[in-house]
């Protein structure tokens, strides 16, 4: 069980995490988290569970947790961000999972568009979400998902090759409420940066990758890209090298 309590007591935040939904079974805290915000939700709101059991990634794909064993959250977001922030907001939230993890005593890397690695192997992801109109982002989800204290036969055969938890990489369990809040605590103080130093979020991101001019695969409305990942633009935008020419493409789902 994770108690919401110990996450609070932890917390120097100003704003997130003022509220926490905790719950014990949930299938999706996205797609909670959405619900909450349509019923009035309150910017800074947390959705949290014990045990996500249809947790998805970009594209649909879906993501394993361990029941009682993961870390499993959503923000609410729900203020106005100019739209051109949007690269810089998700950069934000990788940088905030990675440093979460890094207080644990780990080296973790981060590749574009959403995964955590540890040891070079995916420890969790990111998913954030948006509802925008004209040039101005409304409100945001942002999803967050970390093995914690994963086994590693606990992981389905079809993912266990490339998949690690923060127990595993370092040979013993940690607390979950503990990364929780330091998340918590590095994402808000991210997020008033973006406005205050966006250069600064793009080199703090760049210093964690682990897949500079390196072959990437997601998936862009729809469509399946491939490609080397050969940067970041000054909007947090990534740069995408396929077939000699280079794009540049969101890593936030935009709706």
């Amino acid at each position: 069980m994770l108690f919401t309590q110990l996450i609070q007591a932890n917390l120097r935040t100003k704003i997130l995490g003022w509220k926490i939904e905790y719950y014990n079974r949930l299938g999706s805290t996205n797609l909670e988290a959405w619900e909450l915000l349509a019923l009035g939700a309150k910017h800074g709101a947390v959705v949290l569970t014990d045990h996500q059991f249809q947790g998805k990634g970009r594209g649909g794909n879906s993501w394993f947790m361990g029941a009682g064993k993961g870390l499993a959250m959503s923000v609410i977001l729900n203020k106005k961000y100019p739209l051109e922030c949007s690269g810089l907001i998700s950069l934000a939230i990788g940088i905030a999972a990675a440093q979460s993890i890094q207080k644990r005593g780990l080296d973790p890397k981060l590749k574009w568009p959403n995964d955590i690695l540890i040891d070079g192997k995916k420890a969790g992801g990111i998913l954030c979400e948006t509802k925008i109109q004209e040039e101005w982002i409304k409100k945001i989800v942002v999803g967050i998902g970390i093995n914690v204290n994963e086994t590693s036969n606990e992981f389905p055969d079809s993912i266990k090759g490339h998949s690690t938890s923060m127990s595993i990489c370092s040979n013993h369990p940690h607390q979950r409420e503990l990364v929780a809040a330091e998340f918590l605590n590095s994402l808000e103080y991210l997020l008033e940066m973006i406005h205050q130093d966006p250069n600064e979020i793009v080199h703090e991101w760049l210093d964690r990758c682990g897949h500079l001019n390196k072959p990437v695969s997601f998936t862009e409305k729809g469509r399946a890209v491939e490609g080397i990942f050969s940067g970041l633009d000054s909007f947090g935008h990534a740069s995408i090298n396929t077939n000699g020419e280079k794009k540049l493409y969101h890593s936030i789902i935009l709706d």
